[in-house]
Parts: C-alpha cells; sequence; structure tokens
C-alpha cells in the first residue's frame, strides 16, 4: 500500500466489492490530508451466513496493510457484517483488524453508529435499510442490546434483497422516500444503515424534513475517522448533519 499524502495520519480500510459508495463517500468527504488506502473484500448472497463467512477472512485482509505500510487506524466498512455475530462482535472484530494491519487503533461501523447514537443521545430510533428480513432482525437485536428503544425497521425493496449489487442502485429520491414514510413519528432519530446506501447527499434534507438528527453507516464512519485523526473536511462540516457539530468519543 502506498500512502502519498499523510499529514494527519493513514487510514487503512476494507470495504465489500462493487459497493460504491462504501469507496466513494470517503475520498470525497474525508479530508483530504487523511490518506486513505482501501481494500476490497468479496462477499456472496446477503445473507447471515454470509456475513459470517466474511468476517472470517478479516485478519487475512487487513494483514496486507501490515505487510506493506501499515496504518495508524484500520476500520472494517460493513455495518451488518459487523454486527451480525451478537453481542460484542464489533469490537471484537475491531481489536482482530487493528492487529492484524499494524495499526493503533481499530474500528467497524457499527462501532461507529454506536458512538454517533451516544454522542447525540439518542433513544427511540427508526431504522431503515436495503436488508432481507433474516439480516434486519440481528440488527434490531444488536442495537436492541445497546439500550436504544428500536421502534421499526424496515428494509427497501428491490429485485432480489440477497443481491448486494443492487443496494448502490437505489436512487436517493427512494431512499428519502422511503425513510420519511417509515419514521416513526416517536422516534428521536433515523438511522440509515447500509455502507453501499447513497444516503449522504440527502442528510441535510431528511433532518429539515424530519426535525430529528439523521445518522447513516458512512456519516458515522467518516466523522469517527476525521475525530480520530483530527480534522474534518468543511463540506462535511457543512453537509453531513447535526453529527458533526459534535465530537467523538474514541
Amino acid at each position: 500500500m502506498f500512502y502519498p499524502k499523510r499529514s494527519y495520519g493513514a487510514l487503512g480500510k476494507v470495504a465489500i466489492v462493487g459497493s460504491t459508495p462504501a469507496v466513494s463517500d470517503f475520498h470525497r468527504w474525508m479530508h483530504p490530508e487523511v490518506a486513505l488506502a482501501s481494500a476490497p473484500m468479496p462477499l456472496g448472497p446477503l445473507s447471515p451466513e454470509g456475513l459470517i463467512e466474511m468476517g472470517q477472512k478479516l485478519e487475512e485482509e487487513f494483514g496486507w496493510f501490515k505487510a506493506y505500510d501499515p496504518a495508524e487506524l484500520a476500520f472494517f466498512s460493513c455495518t451488518s457484517g459487523s454486527l451480525i455475530g451478537g453481542e460484542g462482535y464489533d469490537e471484537k472484530l475491531g481489536r482482530l483488524i487493528r492487529d492484524a494491519a499494524g495499526a493503533k487503533a481499530g474500528y467497524t461501523t457499527s462501532t461507529a453508529v454506536q458512538k454517533a447514537l451516544t454522542a447525540l443521545g439518542s433513544q427511540r430510533l427508526s431504522i431503515v435499510t436495503p436488508y432481507p428480513d433474516d439480516v434486519n432482525e440481528p440488527e434490531r437485536l444488536f442495537f436492541a442490546g445497546k439500550g436504544f428503544d428500536i421502534l421499526n425497521i424496515n428494509g427497501i425493496p428491490t429485485a432480489d434483497p440477497r443481491d448486494r449489487k443492487l443496494i448502490y442502485k437505489i436512487p436517493p429520491e427512494t431512499i428519502f422516500e422511503f425513510a420519511v414514510a417509515h419514521t416513526d413519528p416517536r422516534a428521536d432519530t433515523l438511522f440509515l444503515s447500509c455502507t453501499g446506501m447513497r444516503a449522504l447527499e440527502i442528510i441535510r434534507d431528511l433532518e429539515e424534513r424530519l426535525s430529528i438528527p439523521v445518522v447513516t453507516s458512512n456519516q458515522t464512519a467518516i466523522w469517527l475517522m476525521g475525530s480520530y485523526f483530527g480534522r474534518h473536511s468543511d463540506h462535511a462540516m457543512e453537509y453531513l448533519g447535526r453529527l458533526f457539530t459534535l465530537p467523538c468519543p474514541l
């Protein structure tokens, strides 16, 4: 791995192959002098079994960073894949990828989401995903186990909910409309879950429409990463919602 510019540090992340926003969102929204290297991780059908199998390959995948150019921060960019193992699974993976990459710290998307919800003081959640029901249910249990009241969790329909390649093809306008329709009026926070959804560009409009904080998988990751390195980009501060007015409890 080669980091051409690392004034504030180097980030090594792994994201699912073909999950375009899980790569492009970070290059677009992070501070340009946080050096970023992304490695691809294959995933077959989107299922609990497939996500568990993917997690078993993380040590080998993150080992490439250690072999070539260790990053200060290791990050696994997948929401469902970092919580599918239940309570403590995200923290276990964080330690595993930190050590495998030779990094100073390691985090996952699920950890970033928890930290964001805690910083916002969230209690009652509506969750919108692009997942099938057997992936949504472990997510509901995971965040309920963290003390959040999950009012509802709804998956945006696609032609094949097992085909993760269809997720990034969901138009932001569809995500917006589905989220508005499926936000419980009692919710104090809306969570748009999945690193593959194109959701960053609708955060500000959704917050204005719903009058509650909106968090997304990639938004919380960018917030955690920028907090770790001590720098957010100006456009992230302007467009990525209320979360970026708050410090991240690392």
